[in-house]
């Protein structure tokens, strides 16, 4: 029986207990014939060679094993999606909403995606376009004062209609992927990957009565910096911030291509809820 992709790329956080999960992997993907490419910082850990970087890895393989947290998950995600090849994530931390496979049945799992008997849950992003730069967001966009004690003032706008204009802590615009990251935390509702919507959250705003809004996901959403004396700093999905002057804009839509996310063929997103929230207990 012949795997389904060829040649897999392995990309790590690196951590106390990786190095075991690691030359495992490469163990069972060497026994089902699957070429191995290592990018550098794992190479490194074992102390094996390789040049390839985190940017470049997608395009050299057919699939991202990723062995790590979600913020290691968001790191490649954007260049899978370009290269459109899937990504399946080994959780090494202790929530886990994107890198949701179990690191403890690592051959039964490895095993079921080179055999092609995992599911494959296809997921929005968001594109921002700032100042003639464009970037994509598998989770969120936010905007907010940075680590300046004022408060930032900002004017959100949904397809060209004036929404509110507010002083508080910030924004964030999100996914359906992310509305279990920093909007949840915020108050913002849990949406599932399969509704066609974006969750706009305010971060403590001095009005309490601006509440999480799900709007749709063909919407055009805008944000303009109205703090006149202080910057606001916007973070693209936890890896990249850029500051904002007053009156800088920025403006969210759907992306044009999704990213493949492989997740277990036992695991629905409501039992996944469950099991990372502890409903019921």
């Amino acid at each position: 029986m012949q795997t389904i992709y060829k040649k897999a790329g392995i990309v790590v956080k690196p951590h106390n207990e990786v190095v075991f999960y690691l030359k495992s992997a490469i163990t069972i993907l060497k026994q089902l014939n699957v070429e191995v490419v290592l990018e550098k910082i794992a190479a490194d850990l074992i102390e094996a060679s390789s040049d390839v970087t985190r940017d470049e890895i997608a395009s050299r393989v057919d699939v991202i094993i990723l062995i790590g947290g979600d913020g290691t998950f968001l790191s490649v995600a954007t260049q899978a999606v370009e290269a459109q090849i899937p990504v399946g994530g080994f959780n090494l931390g202790t929530l886990g909403f994107l890198t949701e496979l179990n690191k403890d049945l690592l051959e039964e799992k490895l095993i079921e995606i080179f055999y092609g008997q995992s599911t494959v849950s296809e997921r929005k992003l968001l594109e921002i376009e700032f100042k003639g730069e464009r970037l994509l967001a598998l989770n969120d966009v936010v905007a907010n004062r940075g680590n300046i004690s004022r408060v930032s003032k900002l004017l959100l706008e949904i397809d060209r209609e004036r929404v509110v204009e507010f002083s508080g802590d910030g924004l964030i615009i999100a996914t359906p992927t992310g509305s279990t990251a920093y909007s949840l935390a915020s108050g913002g509702p849990i949406v599932s990957p399969r509704v066609n919507g974006f969750i706009v959250t305010p971060i403590c705003p001095h009005s309490l009565t601006f509440r999480p809004l799900v709007v749709p996901d063909h919407s055009k959403i805008r944000v303009t910096s109205m703090s006149e004396n202080n910057r606001v700093f916007f973070t693209v999905d936890g890896q990249k911030v850029l500051p904002m002057d007053t009156g800088d804009t920025f403006e969210v839509g759907l992306y044009n291509k999704k990213l493949k996310m492989i997740v277990a063929k036992e695991m629905n997103y409501f039992r996944l809820l469950n099991e990372k929230l502890n409903w019921g207990i």
